[in-house]
């Protein structure tokens, strides 16, 4: 492939790419996609033989490029705990809100295989990445080391997986990065605020907590 293929390949996988975040891809046609890019429709075949290829390519390419930049904030030394917990959360939020609702609706209702791919795919990178930091952030005193990862790994899981889907998104007057966000401020602030908030906890809660700081 040359390098003037190359480069067409690329434009008609980033207009394809917008398209279906905005629009979902049922929408959307070859033909659409041709006409934004000035070329012919047997052209995007040469590329990509079927829609539903171009769609794949789509998703391949959005979640490749998540799990890079993941990787690269889990990396980088030179980034503080803090400082990588923040700029994973707002790259996982900025990934999620240019799907879009039209998409994602989409995908699980004509594409379940690619949704599931996709599911599956954010549910490693929860486990692997978010798990690591989870860790680190144990080792350094800034998460509690009374409550099993795995079960924060669980719940902040089966959280993201259930409210951030379709038969959600479709029904309330959020953004997936508007809802995303709110997960994240409530899992790690909760949702007290502080003033005197131990009258409003469980008796068992309290108790342990107290006698915890009495040893």
């Amino acid at each position: 492939m040359t390098e003037q293929e190359a480069a067409l390949r690329l434009r008609i996988l980033k207009t394809a790419q917008d398209q279906f975040f905005s629009h979902g891809f049922t929408k959307v046609t070859v033909d659409e996609i041709a006409n934004r890019i000035g070329v012919s429709k047997k052209t995007i075949y040469k590329f990509y033989p079927s829609k539903d290829e171009l769609v794949k390519a789509v998703t391949e390419t959005t979640l490749k490029d998540v799990e890079q930049c993941c990787r690269q904030i889990i990396d980088d030394e030179n980034l503080g705990f803090v400082d990588k917990l923040q700029k994973m959360m707002t790259h996982a939020a900025l990934h999620i809100s240019k799907m879009g609702k039209p998409l994602i609706e989409d995908l699980e209702k004509n594409a379940p295989e690619i949704w599931k791919e996709i599911s599956d795919f954010r549910s490693k990178r929860i486990m692997e990445d978010f798990g690591k930091l989870l860790k680190e952030g144990v080792a350094k005193g800034i998460f509690r080391k009374d409550i099993d990862r795995r079960l924060i790994l669980l719940i902040y899981n089966n959280v993201i997986e259930n409210v951030i889907s379709p038969e959600v998104l479709t029904q309330i007057p959020f953004t997936a990065s508007q809802v995303y966000e709110t997960i994240i401020k409530i899992f790690f602030e909760g949702i007290l605020t502080g003033e005197k908030p131990v009258k409003y906890l469980p008796k068992k809660i309290v108790e342990r907590s107290f006698k915890k700081g009495k040893k």
